[in-house]
Protein backbone atom coordinates (compact mmCIF):
# COMPACT_ATOMS: atom_id res chain seq x y z
CA UNK A 1 0.00 0.00 0.00
CA UNK A 2 3.20 2.34 0.65
CA UNK A 3 3.87 2.35 -2.86
CA UNK A 4 0.58 2.69 -4.46
CA UNK A 5 -0.31 5.27 -2.06
CA UNK A 6 2.78 7.84 -3.35
CA UNK A 7 2.06 6.60 -6.65
CA UNK A 8 -1.43 7.97 -6.46
CA UNK A 9 -0.19 11.17 -4.82
CA UNK A 10 2.57 11.95 -7.39
CA UNK A 11 0.75 10.62 -10.69
CA UNK A 12 -1.49 13.69 -11.25
CA UNK A 13 1.53 16.19 -10.27
CA UNK A 14 3.56 14.04 -13.31
CA UNK A 15 0.80 14.17 -15.65
CA UNK A 16 -0.03 18.39 -14.72
CA UNK A 17 3.93 19.05 -15.44
CA UNK A 18 4.00 17.08 -18.67
CA UNK A 19 0.52 19.08 -19.78
CA UNK A 20 1.94 22.68 -19.12
CA UNK A 21 5.09 21.16 -21.15
CA UNK A 22 2.85 20.39 -24.26
CA UNK A 23 0.99 23.61 -24.00
CA UNK A 24 4.35 25.67 -23.86
CA UNK A 25 5.63 23.89 -26.96
CA UNK A 26 2.26 23.63 -28.74
CA UNK A 27 0.38 26.51 -28.27
CA UNK A 28 2.31 28.81 -26.59
CA UNK A 29 5.98 28.32 -28.69
CA UNK A 30 3.28 28.76 -32.41
CA UNK A 31 2.15 32.05 -30.61
CA UNK A 32 5.11 33.64 -29.43
CA UNK A 33 4.16 37.25 -29.79
CA UNK A 34 0.63 37.04 -28.16
CA UNK A 35 1.91 38.94 -25.33
CA UNK A 36 -1.42 37.98 -23.36
CA UNK A 37 -1.44 34.45 -24.14
CA UNK A 38 2.67 34.24 -23.25
CA UNK A 39 1.80 36.33 -19.82
CA UNK A 40 -0.52 33.94 -19.02
CA UNK A 41 1.00 30.46 -19.72
CA UNK A 42 3.97 32.22 -17.27
CA UNK A 43 1.61 33.01 -15.16
CA UNK A 44 0.45 29.01 -14.99
CA UNK A 45 3.76 27.70 -15.04
CA UNK A 46 4.54 29.96 -11.91
CA UNK A 47 1.37 28.52 -10.30
CA UNK A 48 2.41 25.41 -10.78
CA UNK A 49 6.22 25.73 -9.48
CA UNK A 50 4.58 27.52 -6.33
CA UNK A 51 2.00 24.82 -6.13
CA UNK A 52 5.03 21.77 -6.11
CA UNK A 53 7.08 23.39 -3.94
CA UNK A 54 4.10 24.16 -1.22
CA UNK A 55 3.73 20.54 -1.60
CA UNK A 56 7.25 19.30 -1.51
CA UNK A 57 8.40 21.55 1.64
CA UNK A 58 4.05 21.99 3.24
CA UNK A 59 3.12 18.16 3.75
CA UNK A 60 5.08 16.09 5.80
CA UNK A 61 5.08 13.06 7.62
CA UNK A 62 4.59 13.23 11.08
CA UNK A 63 6.28 9.80 12.76
CA UNK A 64 6.27 9.41 16.13
CA UNK A 65 7.47 6.46 18.16
CA UNK A 66 6.15 5.24 21.30
CA UNK A 67 7.68 2.52 23.45
CA UNK A 68 6.20 -0.03 26.28
CA UNK A 69 8.28 -2.01 28.29
CA UNK A 70 6.53 -5.09 29.26
CA UNK A 71 8.09 -7.56 32.83
CA UNK A 72 7.65 -10.73 32.05
CA UNK A 73 8.10 -13.27 34.03
CA UNK A 74 8.56 -16.97 34.62
CA UNK A 75 6.61 -18.92 37.23
CA UNK A 76 6.67 -22.28 37.70
CA UNK A 77 3.06 -22.80 35.94
CA UNK A 78 3.41 -20.27 32.62
CA UNK A 79 4.87 -17.09 31.45
CA UNK A 80 3.10 -13.99 32.51
CA UNK A 81 3.67 -9.88 32.07
CA UNK A 82 4.25 -8.41 35.53
CA UNK A 83 2.26 -5.60 36.02
CA UNK A 84 1.27 -3.31 39.34
CA UNK A 85 -1.85 -1.68 37.37
CA UNK A 86 -4.85 -2.35 37.69
CA UNK A 87 -5.48 -1.80 34.01
CA UNK A 88 -3.65 -5.27 33.08
CA UNK A 89 -4.27 -7.30 29.92
CA UNK A 90 -7.50 -9.47 30.94
CA UNK A 91 -6.21 -11.13 27.80
CA UNK A 92 -3.37 -12.55 29.76
CA UNK A 93 -4.33 -12.94 33.07
CA UNK A 94 -7.01 -15.40 31.81
CA UNK A 95 -4.92 -17.02 29.21
CA UNK A 96 -1.46 -17.16 29.91
CA UNK A 97 -1.06 -20.34 31.03
CA UNK A 98 -3.17 -21.71 27.98
CA UNK A 99 -0.94 -19.76 25.75
CA UNK A 100 2.24 -20.81 27.50
CA UNK A 101 1.51 -24.10 27.31
CA UNK A 102 0.33 -23.99 23.27
CA UNK A 103 4.41 -22.31 22.91
CA UNK A 104 5.66 -24.74 24.79
CA UNK A 105 6.97 -22.01 27.21
CA UNK A 106 5.51 -24.23 30.42
CA UNK A 107 8.50 -26.82 30.44
CA UNK A 108 11.00 -23.51 30.69
CA UNK A 109 8.86 -22.29 33.28
CA UNK A 110 8.62 -25.81 35.19
CA UNK A 111 12.05 -25.99 36.27
CA UNK A 112 13.19 -24.21 39.25
CA UNK A 113 15.84 -21.32 38.83
CA UNK A 114 17.08 -20.06 35.47
CA UNK A 115 16.31 -21.81 32.60
CA UNK A 116 19.80 -23.01 30.80
CA UNK A 117 19.82 -23.39 27.65
CA UNK A 118 22.05 -23.49 24.48
CA UNK A 119 22.67 -20.47 21.60
CA UNK A 120 20.29 -21.99 19.54
CA UNK A 121 17.53 -23.20 22.15
CA UNK A 122 18.22 -19.31 23.61
CA UNK A 123 17.08 -17.87 20.46
CA UNK A 124 14.37 -20.49 19.85
CA UNK A 125 12.97 -19.50 23.64
CA UNK A 126 13.13 -15.89 22.51
CA UNK A 127 11.35 -16.45 19.46
CA UNK A 128 8.35 -17.87 21.46
CA UNK A 129 8.68 -15.16 24.40
CA UNK A 130 8.02 -12.81 21.37
CA UNK A 131 5.08 -14.97 19.71
CA UNK A 132 3.44 -14.80 23.40
CA UNK A 133 3.58 -11.02 23.16
CA UNK A 134 2.33 -10.76 19.79
CA UNK A 135 -0.67 -13.02 20.46
CA UNK A 136 -1.51 -11.21 23.47
CA UNK A 137 -1.35 -7.83 22.15
CA UNK A 138 -3.53 -8.94 19.42
CA UNK A 139 -6.06 -10.42 21.61
CA UNK A 140 -5.88 -6.96 23.97
CA UNK A 141 -6.60 -5.06 21.34
CA UNK A 142 -10.00 -7.21 20.43
CA UNK A 143 -11.17 -7.26 24.29
CA UNK A 144 -10.40 -3.79 24.59
CA UNK A 145 -10.51 -1.66 21.49
CA UNK A 146 -12.32 -3.62 18.88
CA UNK A 147 -14.00 -0.75 17.13
CA UNK A 148 -12.14 2.44 16.24
CA UNK A 149 -15.21 4.75 16.27
CA UNK A 150 -17.92 3.18 18.10
CA UNK A 151 -21.44 4.65 18.45
CA UNK A 152 -21.52 6.77 21.89
CA UNK A 153 -24.79 8.03 23.09
CA UNK A 154 -24.93 10.61 26.24
CA UNK A 155 -27.82 10.99 28.63
CA UNK A 156 -28.15 12.53 31.61
CA UNK A 157 -25.12 11.12 34.09
CA UNK A 158 -24.23 8.02 31.87
CA UNK A 159 -23.16 7.49 28.80
CA UNK A 160 -24.37 4.29 26.11
CA UNK A 161 -21.34 2.48 24.15
CA UNK A 162 -22.42 0.80 21.14
CA UNK A 163 -19.44 -1.54 19.60
CA UNK A 164 -19.85 -3.00 15.75
CA UNK A 165 -19.39 -6.88 16.16
CA UNK A 166 -19.83 -7.82 12.47
CA UNK A 167 -18.95 -7.30 8.62
CA UNK A 168 -22.53 -6.14 7.83
CA UNK A 169 -22.31 -3.62 10.65
CA UNK A 170 -18.89 -1.77 9.58
CA UNK A 171 -20.44 0.40 6.76
CA UNK A 172 -16.96 1.91 5.44
CA UNK A 173 -15.20 1.02 7.96
CA UNK A 174 -12.66 -2.20 7.41
CA UNK A 175 -13.76 -5.42 9.25
CA UNK A 176 -11.22 -7.85 9.82
CA UNK A 177 -12.91 -11.58 11.49
CA UNK A 178 -10.85 -13.69 13.77
CA UNK A 179 -9.91 -15.80 10.69
CA UNK A 180 -8.69 -12.68 8.72
CA UNK A 181 -7.25 -11.77 11.43
CA UNK A 182 -4.82 -14.46 12.21
CA UNK A 183 -3.93 -15.11 8.26
CA UNK A 184 -3.24 -11.32 8.00
CA UNK A 185 -0.96 -11.47 10.93
CA UNK A 186 0.41 -15.31 10.57
CA UNK A 187 -0.86 -15.99 13.88
CA UNK A 188 0.09 -19.86 14.02
CA UNK A 189 0.39 -21.25 17.47
CA UNK A 190 -1.18 -24.99 18.06
CA UNK A 191 -4.06 -25.81 20.16
CA UNK A 192 -4.78 -22.29 20.77
CA UNK A 193 -7.68 -20.49 19.20
CA UNK A 194 -7.79 -16.64 19.85
CA UNK A 195 -11.64 -16.73 18.76
CA UNK A 196 -12.53 -19.02 21.88
CA UNK A 197 -10.77 -16.91 24.25
CA UNK A 198 -11.88 -13.65 23.16
CA UNK A 199 -15.64 -13.55 23.91
CA UNK A 200 -16.89 -10.21 23.41
CA UNK A 201 -16.51 -9.60 19.83
CA UNK A 202 -16.39 -11.48 16.26
CA UNK A 203 -13.46 -8.90 14.97
CA UNK A 204 -11.88 -5.83 14.49
CA UNK A 205 -12.78 -2.78 13.33
CA UNK A 206 -10.83 -0.27 12.15
CA UNK A 207 -10.59 2.77 9.72
CA UNK A 208 -11.93 2.53 5.96
CA UNK A 209 -9.51 0.87 3.54
CA UNK A 210 -7.12 -0.10 6.61
CA UNK A 211 -4.92 -3.21 5.45
CA UNK A 212 -3.57 -5.56 8.28
CA UNK A 213 -0.54 -7.33 7.70
CA UNK A 214 2.46 -8.62 9.24
CA UNK A 215 6.46 -8.67 8.32
CA UNK A 216 8.40 -10.87 10.35
CA UNK A 217 7.18 -10.45 13.66
CA UNK A 218 5.65 -6.86 13.50
CA UNK A 219 2.44 -6.30 13.25
CA UNK A 220 1.10 -3.10 10.84
CA UNK A 221 -1.93 -1.68 10.31
CA UNK A 222 -1.82 0.83 7.34
CA UNK A 223 -4.31 3.15 5.64
CA UNK A 224 -4.33 5.95 3.26
CA UNK A 225 -4.08 8.36 6.34
CA UNK A 226 -1.51 6.45 8.67
CA UNK A 227 0.60 3.24 9.09
CA UNK A 228 1.46 1.71 12.51
CA UNK A 229 3.80 -1.20 12.95
CA UNK A 230 4.25 -2.71 15.87
CA UNK A 231 7.38 -4.47 16.68
CA UNK A 232 8.74 -6.77 19.60
CA UNK A 233 11.88 -7.63 21.33
CA UNK A 234 13.37 -9.54 24.10
CA UNK A 235 16.67 -9.48 26.10
CA UNK A 236 18.92 -12.02 26.63
CA UNK A 237 19.42 -12.00 30.43
CA UNK A 238 17.61 -13.31 33.01
CA UNK A 239 17.33 -12.57 36.38
CA UNK A 240 15.84 -14.60 39.42
CA UNK A 241 14.59 -12.24 42.01
CA UNK A 242 10.98 -11.00 43.25
CA UNK A 243 9.94 -8.23 41.30
CA UNK A 244 8.75 -4.70 42.30
CA UNK A 245 8.62 -1.45 41.29
CA UNK A 246 9.01 2.48 42.97
CA UNK A 247 8.09 4.75 40.41
CA UNK A 248 9.73 3.62 37.07
CA UNK A 249 12.51 2.04 39.25
CA UNK A 250 13.10 -1.84 39.63
CA UNK A 251 14.03 -3.41 42.62
CA UNK A 252 14.85 -6.97 42.44
CA UNK A 253 14.83 -8.67 45.90
CA UNK A 254 16.53 -12.43 46.28
CA UNK A 255 16.11 -12.19 50.04
CA UNK A 256 13.32 -14.21 49.81
CA UNK A 257 13.59 -17.81 47.69
CA UNK A 258 10.26 -19.06 47.80
CA UNK A 259 8.82 -15.95 46.18
CA UNK A 260 11.69 -15.35 43.75
CA UNK A 261 10.84 -15.72 39.48
CA UNK A 262 12.23 -15.64 36.18
CA UNK A 263 13.15 -11.80 34.94
CA UNK A 264 13.08 -10.74 31.84
CA UNK A 265 12.57 -7.28 29.90
CA UNK A 266 10.92 -6.70 26.80
CA UNK A 267 9.82 -3.75 24.33
CA UNK A 268 6.73 -3.08 22.50
CA UNK A 269 7.81 -0.30 20.10
CA UNK A 270 4.94 1.24 18.37
CA UNK A 271 5.57 3.67 15.04
CA UNK A 272 3.31 5.67 14.18
CA UNK A 273 3.71 7.78 10.48
CA UNK A 274 0.34 9.90 9.49
CA UNK A 275 0.84 10.04 6.01
CA UNK A 276 2.14 13.79 4.31
CA UNK A 277 -0.66 13.00 1.28
CA UNK A 278 -3.15 13.03 3.76
CA UNK A 279 -1.65 15.54 6.40
CA UNK A 280 -4.40 18.67 5.59
CA UNK A 281 -6.77 16.55 5.90
CA UNK A 282 -9.77 17.19 8.16
CA UNK A 283 -9.96 13.23 8.72
CA UNK A 284 -6.83 13.45 10.62
CA UNK A 285 -7.55 14.61 13.83
CA UNK A 286 -9.13 11.09 14.18
CA UNK A 287 -6.69 9.02 12.95
CA UNK A 288 -4.33 10.93 15.31
CA UNK A 289 -6.61 9.72 18.21
CA UNK A 290 -7.01 5.99 16.35
CA UNK A 291 -3.30 5.90 17.08
CA UNK A 292 -3.05 7.43 20.25
CA UNK A 293 -5.65 5.05 21.65
CA UNK A 294 -3.83 1.84 20.22
CA UNK A 295 -1.03 3.20 21.83
CA UNK A 296 -2.88 4.11 25.10
CA UNK A 297 -4.21 0.59 25.42
CA UNK A 298 -1.32 -1.28 24.54
CA UNK A 299 0.47 0.38 27.43
CA UNK A 300 -2.18 0.36 30.19
CA UNK A 301 -2.13 -3.50 29.79
CA UNK A 302 1.18 -4.38 29.12
CA UNK A 303 3.10 -1.06 31.51
CA UNK A 304 4.43 -3.25 34.69
CA UNK A 305 3.70 0.65 36.98
CA UNK A 306 2.53 3.81 36.79
CA UNK A 307 5.16 6.19 35.51
CA UNK A 308 5.21 3.94 31.78
CA UNK A 309 1.06 4.42 31.70
CA UNK A 310 1.78 8.51 32.44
Amino acid sequence: MKGVSFMVFVAPIIVLFIAIVWIGVAIVGKNFNAKDLVFSYTALAAAFVMFSLNLGFSLKNEESTHVVQPHLILTQNCVDVYSELKTKSDFVVFNRKKLSSSLNLKEASDKAGLPQFFDDESAIFNKKLVEFLRVSVVGHLLSEYSDWNPDVKTFRGKKQVQFNNSEEGAGQNSYYSFPQLENALSIEVEDFDISKVVGITNGLTLPPNTVISSSGENLIFENPHARIEIDFEVEDGMIFAVPSYTGSTLRLDQRDPSQVVVNIQSNIRVLVSQKKQRSGSPERPKYEAWASQIVDTIRAGFSPEIAQNA
